[in-house]
Parts: structure tokens; C-alpha cells; sequence
């Protein structure tokens, strides 16, 4: 069975649910398209060399990072494309796709009553409508 975008989106999600990825990304994507060395990235984050190793292993495998040999040294790039598609996604999720083709603003928090199915009348629902 092909796998679905949003179980392709699950992997990324998870590997950004960490604090030190977050800040590891924050780094990266400030040092642009030249990158930054393993060695810059564990002084900036505070982070042991063997929990770093970790850390980039986990952002590399799911797209977010690259690295890229360069000398004694691994230069980690961040893959924009990556973050770009997941903030598409969840900007569709949050309504920002629909406002964007209507021009009306996404709804502000205030939820709409569902209107009952015929097969839904009389049901109990852990969900309180």
C-alpha cells in the first residue's frame, strides 16, 4: 500500500518535537546556504558531541538537514523544501488555504455547531456534541 502524505509528514513532525532539534534547525537555517560545521553547531546548542551526532542523524534521515562533506569537516545545510511543504500543510489545517481563495479571514476560534446525520441522532459521543 502507498504510503500517504501526511504518513510521510509523521517522521518530520516527530524529529521536530524535541527542544535541541528545534534550536539545531534555528542554527542551521541562520548560517543560509553555506551551512555550518558539526563542531559550530554543538557550541552554539550546548550540546554533547555523542547527543549532537544523535540529533543531526535523526533531522538528517527525515530531509530537514543535509551534510555535505567538506574537508575534516561535515557542513549541515537545511533543506527549506522540507519545512516549506510541512508549514503548507499545516497552514491547510488551520484554515490559511481556504482564506487565501476566499479572501475571508480563517475563523477565529469560534466553533460552529454540527449539524446532526440522521444516523447520529440519539448517539452517545465521547466528544460532548
Amino acid at each position: 500500500m502507498p504510503e500517504t502524505m501526511a504518513q510521510k509528514r509523521v517522521p518530520v513532525l516527530a524529529a521536530l518535537a524535541q527542544a535541541t532539534r528545534l534550536q539545531i534547525l534555528a542554527r542551521v537555517a541562520e548560517a543560509g546556504a553555506r551551512g555550518v560545521a558539526a563542531g559550530d553547531i554543538a557550541r552554539s546548542v550546548r550540546c554533547p558531541a555523542s547527543t549532537l551526532s544523535f540529533h543531526l542523524k535523526e533531522l538528517s534521515r527525515t530531509g530537514l538537514l543535509e551534510g555535505r562533506p567538506r574537508g575534516r569537516f561535515v557542513i549541515y545545510v537545511l533543506q527549506r523544501e522540507i519545512l516549506g511543504d510541512l508549514a503548507r500543510y499545516l497552514a491547510g489545517l488551520a484554515g490559511e488555504g481556504r482564506a487565501g481563495r476566499t479572501g475571508k479571514p480563517a475563523a477565529s476560534g469560534v466553533r460552529r455547531p454540527r449539524p446532526a446525520r440522521g444516523s447520529d441522532r440519539g448517539q452517545l459521543s465521547i466528544f460532548g456534541d
